[in-house]
């Protein structure tokens, strides 16, 4: 319990039910081997360029006269105890007061979620997709229309709008955002002046 205790709430980085799911590499800390601010607490090269490349596509197709895209790890109050943030968020425009509350999570649903990557420490040998899957469930129940995930590791995406059925599609294969709006990952990035890295093997 005082090893919990001494953790720093700047190193937790969701919560579920009330229990805190850490940042990676936080049981460095504990052991002394790191310094909080030596903790990964932001994104890589890769995971910034690719969420960069998608906001500034949808910009240009116009979204941007109908929704929101909200940035920075956006914070999302699920229910008491539960607080998930994601990459960035889609909302309508019409349903997100940015006046109301604007120092709390948002307790709205966005239309869109979207996350690149998961940066959590993976307690008790739990699969790291065990995670996803709980997470985008919960966003889905919640009143996300659409959870999409963007894997860096092995250049995958999870595209998520029911809780029946999910779709894995590599980063050259064009998906649907919002409103028809396709993207072809990989070619938007190459477009863009970026090499598109080896898998992790």
């Amino acid at each position: 319990m005082n090893t919990i205790l001494s953790i720093p709430k700047s190193l937790i980085h969701e919560e579920i039910n009330g229990k805190p799911i850490y940042k990676k590499g936080y049981k460095d800390f504990l052991l002394g081997l790191k310094k909080i601010e030596e903790i990964n607490m932001g994104s890589s090269k890769l995971q910034a360029a690719i969420l960069s490349i998608l906001q500034e596509f949808l910009v240009l197709k116009g979204i941007a006269s109908k929704y929101r895209i909200l940035n920075s790890e956006v914070g999302l109050h699920l229910a008491t105890g539960t607080n998930f943030s994601s990459d960035f968020a889609i909302y309508l425009k019409s349903t997100l007061d940015l006046n109301k509350d604007p120092f709390n999570y948002s307790d709205i649903p966005p239309e869109i979620a979207l996350e690149v990557d998961l940066d959590i420490e993976i307690e008790n040998q739990s699969p790291y997709n065990k995670y996803v899957t709980i997470k985008t469930e919960r966003l889905l129940e919640w009143g996300v229309k659409k959870v999409i995930w963007v894997f860096t590791s092995n250049q995958q995406i999870l595209i998520a709008d029911n809780l029946k059925r999910w779709e894995y599609i590599s980063w050259d294969v064009p998906f649907e955002v919002v409103d028809a709006v396709m993207v072809n990952l990989q070619e938007l990035m190459l477009e863009n002046g970026y090499q598109i890295p080896p898998m992790e093997m």
